[in-house]
């Protein structure tokens, strides 16, 4: 992961720029971060409607990858 101080370079063709928005709790009203990635770039990678994914969480990050089968 990139130091606080340094810059990252200028997206590329498998980068992608989102911006962080939020979801209200339907119940309580609070806000939570949300992110939706739509687009034909995920098809080209292989992610097809119905795919299950998994999201592994770090700080400052997140990878998203297709589920493994079984």
């Amino acid at each position: 992961m990139a130091n606080a101080d340094t810059k990252s370079d200028s997206p590329t063709s498998t980068t992608r720029r989102y911006t962080v928005g939020y979801i209200r709790n339907s119940r309580t009203f609070t806000p939570f971060p949300s992110i939706t990635l739509k687009g034909n770039w995920m098809k080209r990678l292989g992610f097809v409607t119905g795919q299950k994914i998994e999201v592994l969480a770090e700080p400052g990050q997140l990878i998203v990858r297709l589920a493994a089968e079984g």
